[in-house]
């Protein structure tokens, strides 16, 4: 009974010295899971449904700003393939911007794309620039930020066509007034100088309308390519630095010979003032201590 009782206690030590160890391992996992799934949320874009509305009364121009962060050498691979998406592959797809900045040195890089497009063809436009290419993973592309916003026109349309029927309708009274037989030749030379001002502010009133019913027609998309380290984990920082060690270094020492060039003709200056201001101390010194003469006897 002794012998057993001392293995049972014996046992029972062993498992409470190695109970904090397992509770550490499973917290452990526990935190790895809850850090992978937030990860996999933080990099699967958010679904994108277009904010137009073909039953609403109301003539809404829609514009939305997306930005997508991916690694830096991704960036450029995502800027082509989102322009040339819009230049080949979606109709009715205008591009209104396509620039791209190179990250050379210690700039990161950074492209933009801006098209309009029809809102049938927003959805898809927009999950195709939120997606990862052929050979990336589904966590290489994170749509970091989407926002939506409306301007409302109806009341510019409303004023606009008001415009366009007055306008009209003087026109067509100023055409019945040329059309009698009993106008003079100064009349009829006021009348067409009128009239010739009149369909001047006409085709810029249908020019106005034209533009808006476009806005309202089409929604503008902005996708800005950014580098993105929110998934790369806490050393993300020091590996960007060491990777472009030889850039950093390189403007460092460009920095410093140009300071060095910069101030080489201060130099005979610095020199002439620093001579300057110890002859000046040197004689308020002897000012203030001067020469003891020794008396013989």
């Amino acid at each position: 009974m002794s012998r057993g009782g001392a293995e049972g206690r014996r046992l029972r030590g062993r498992w409470r010295a190695l109970l904090p160890a397992i509770v550490l391992l499973a917290g452990c996992s526990d935190n790895r899971r809850e850090a992978a799934d937030d990860l996999r949320m933080a990099a699967a874009p958010a679904p994108f449904v277009s904010a137009a509305r073909e039953g609403s009364t109301a003539k809404l121009a829609y514009r939305h700003d997306l930005t997508v962060g991916l690694a830096p050498d991704r960036v450029a691979p995502h800027f082509a393939a989102a322009r040339d998406r819009c230049l080949n592959e979606t109709a009715g797809c205008t591009l209104l911007n396509a620039s791209i900045r190179d990250g050379g040195g210690t700039r990161q890089p950074q492209a933009q794309v801006k098209v309009r497009l029809p809102h049938a063809a927003v959805a898809p436009y927009v999950a195709f620039v939120t997606a990862p290419l052929p050979g990336e993973a589904a966590g290489d592309v994170a749509l970091i930020e989407q926002a939506t916003r409306a301007e409302d026109l109806t009341a510019a349309l409303a004023d606009t066509g008001r415009r366009l029927t007055q306008l009209n309708d003087y026109r067509t009274r100023l055409t019945a007034l040329a059309e009698k037989p009993d106008n003079r030749a100064e009349d009829l030379i006021k009348i067409a100088g009128e009239l010739a001002q009149v369909q001047s502010r006409i085709e810029e009133t249908e020019a106005a309308r034209r533009g808006l019913d476009e806005r309202v027609d089409t929604e503008i998309v902005t996708v800005d390519f950014r580098t993105s380290r929110a998934r790369a984990g806490a050393f993300a920082p020091v590996q960007e630095v060491w990777s472009r060690s030889g850039p950093i270094l390189g403007e460092s020492a460009a920095s410093a010979l140009r300071f060095t060039v910069a101030s080489l003709p201060w130099l005979p200056l610095v020199l002439f003032a620093a001579l300057l201001l110890r002859l000046v101390w040197r004689i308020r010194r002897k000012r203030a201590h001067p020469a003891r003469v020794r008396l013989e006897p």
